[in-house]
């Protein structure tokens, strides 16, 4: 058995762990009303199956006006920042076959607790390029990145971008080559940012908290389809969230990034 396929079973094992059992799942099932949706189809990992019901191509959000090329390839991304820990996992299959995409790389980008990106001469992080970061996918079509929650600012409810590549390859743990196929913004149910946004260091954002209905990219761009997951990694929401999503991509698409708006609300 090879790395990838024990570190599939394990993350499927604790899934079912979590949610399987009676006690486990009373437990879970307890937390509903605060976490709602975000527990359902925690067994998600059995990915490849799902998704042969339900493949259509991921609608795509826009890119924002926060990208920067860092182009690391690294599982942890959290770099020094502050916040509660999230293990994001991030499944691409193919909306043509169905199958999982191998080596896709996985770029994705945040906001830290104090709702701030990293290397924007705007938010003052010039040089700094925590919570980015490329990971490629392995022969499930899956990645998982250490992370924190991401924190919200004034005018966006709270999410995580992330940018599909196909064809590219790791150059001495750079993203090189390869093509853009999918764009877009992953997203945490709305009873989950209330939850969290009750701990430090969020708690001392001053900023309204946005929720879905009230943000432009959700509603105008098919959000939903992009929301994630949520299990607890402990008995106590301060031990950590646990995310996914699986996202259907077309690999031989060059899809047109969606305009990134920087005022009214809408930009990030």
């Amino acid at each position: 058995m090879t790395q990838e396929d024990r570190r599939y079973l394990l993350t499927r094992r604790r899934s079912i762990a979590l949610l399987g059992s009676s006690g486990a799942g009373l437990m879970i099932a307890g937390t509903a009303g605060r976490f709602g949706t975000a527990l359902a189809h925690a067994e998600g990992h059995d990915y490849v199956a799902g998704a042969a019901n339900a493949c259509s191509l991921t609608a795509e959000q826009e890119e924002g006006p926060f990208y920067v090329a860092v182009d690391d390839v690294r599982e942890d991304i959290v770099l020094g920042q502050t916040g509660l820990a999230l293990e994001l996992e991030i499944t691409i299959i193919s909306s043509v076959s169905c199958k999982p995409v191998r080596h896709a790389a996985v770029d994705i980008w945040q906001a830290n607790a104090d709702g701030v990106y990293s290397d924007i001469s705007s938010e003052q992080t010039l040089g700094e390029t925590y919570l980015r970061g490329v990971q490629f996918t392995d022969k499930h079509g899956q990645v998982t990145f250490r992370t924190i929650f991401p924190g919200h600012y004034a005018g966006r409810t709270t999410h995580i971008h992330a940018r599909i590549h196909v064809n590219a390859g790791d150059y001495e743990g750079k993203l090189a080559g390869g093509h853009i196929a999918h764009t877009g913004q992953l997203f945490p149910p709305d009873t989950v940012n209330t939850e969290v946004y009750r701990l430090a260091p969020y708690s001392s954002e001053t900023a309204a908290s946005v929720t879905h209905a009230q943000d432009r990219v959700w509603t105008q761009q098919d959000g939903s389809e992009a929301q994630l997951k949520i299990t607890k990694l402990g008995n106590r929401l301060s031990k950590g969230l646990s995310a996914s999503v699986t996202l259907a991509v077309n690999p031989s698409a060059t899809p047109a990034l969606i305009g990134a708006t920087s005022g009214g609300g809408g930009g990030g």
